[in-house]
C-alpha cells in the first residue's frame, strides 16, 4: 500500500528457524507507509522465499507485542518474526 510515496524503515528480528532460513538475527527494511504485517509478510516471502515453509506457525510482534496481519507498521518499529519452537 502506498499514500504519497512515503517509505518507513522497520528493524525485522529473526528467531528460531525463520533465523536459519534467512540465515542473520536482523536487518532493516523500507516498506511503504501505511504497510500492515500481512504486507510486510508478503514483502518478507519475496526477499526470503525460504519464510513461507513456516508460515502456518509464524507468529508476529510489533514492539513486543503478538499482533494480527491488520496491525498498521510505522517508521522506527520492530517486528519479530516468531515461528513456533519445537521442544521436549
Amino acid at each position: 500500500m502506498q499514500l504519497g510515496g512515503r517509505n518507513v524503515r522497520v528493524r525485522i528480528l529473526y528467531f528460531a528457524s525463520a533465523r536459519g532460513i534467512v540465515g542473520k538475527r536482523r536487518e532493516i527494511i523500507s516498506i511503504d507507509e501505511a504497510s500492515n504485517i500481512s504486507e510486510l509478510v508478503h514483502t518478507l516471502h519475496g526477499m526470503h522465499p525460504g519464510l513461507k515453509a513456516i508460515e502456518r506457525a509464524t507468529r508476529y510482534a510489533v514492539n513486543l507485542e503478538i499482533v494480527d496481519g491488520d496491525t498498521v507498521l510505522h517508521e522506527g518499529d520492530e517486528v519479530g518474526v516468531l515461528p513456533a519452537v519445537n521442544g521436549g
